[in-house]
């Protein structure tokens, strides 16, 4: 007996939810797909469609909210903004630095360069006073080898230096350096004669 009561009770339940599930629950969620196809074809949205049924507290909590948010946003974008800009301060004074110092190098490399221009130049200075001196000196031994006897002028020469030997014959007259030449060995006099034609 018990287990036919238990039986009819189940079937009473079973059959009662079966009416609820065929008599409201298909039916509404057809019409709500046949709606949202509806609404979908026509091509409005479904979200839009939705929030305007909603009470309107919703509607301003919602755009408070994004207000709110966009607010956030921009405070966030404007301390980014301030950062790249102190960044951006902090480099250019960065960059500043590092160019003074470039041109403090340059400015003292200039100085070492003009420095070392200045005893160029003094070296330069001397070098032509002592070549002066050498052709004053060489003029006047000029003068004395020209008093000479040629033979004698011709020993001197063959013992002197070669360098020396020719500055003295390049200022002596032609017909006393070659009269001076055909006094030397041939190989000696062709050898003069080839440094004196290359300094002429």
């Amino acid at each position: 007996m018990k287990k036919e009561n238990q039986t009819e009770e189940v079937e009473e339940k079973y059959s009662f939810l079966q009416k609820l599930l065929y008599l409201f629950i298909i039916p509404l969620l057809f019409t709500l797909v046949i709606v949202l196809g509806y609404l979908t074809y026509e091509g409005k949205n479904i979200f839009e469609v939705a929030q305007s049924f909603l009470p309107a507290n919703e509607e301003a909590a919602t755009t408070e909210e994004k207000k709110e948010e966009k607010e956030e946003k921009e405070e966030k974008e404007e301390k980014e903004m301030s950062l790249s800009q102190q960044n951006d301060n902090k480099n250019s004074s960065q960059e500043i630095i590092l160019l003074e110092r470039q041109v403090s190098e340059k400015e003292r490399e200039i100085t070492k360069l003009i420095a070392s221009l200045e005893e160029a130049n003094s070296r330069i200075e001397d070098l032509e006073k002592q070549q002066q001196e050498i052709k004053s000196s060489t003029k006047e031994l000029a003068k004395l080898y020209e008093g000479m006897s040629t033979k004698k002028a011709a020993q001197i020469m063959m013992e002197l230096d070669e360098d020396m030997a020719l500055l003295i014959l390049n200022e002596l007259s032609t017909s006393k350096t070659s009269s001076i030449l055909g006094q030397l060995e041939p190989q000696q006099a062709a050898r003069f004669t080839e440094l004196l034609a290359d300094n002429d």
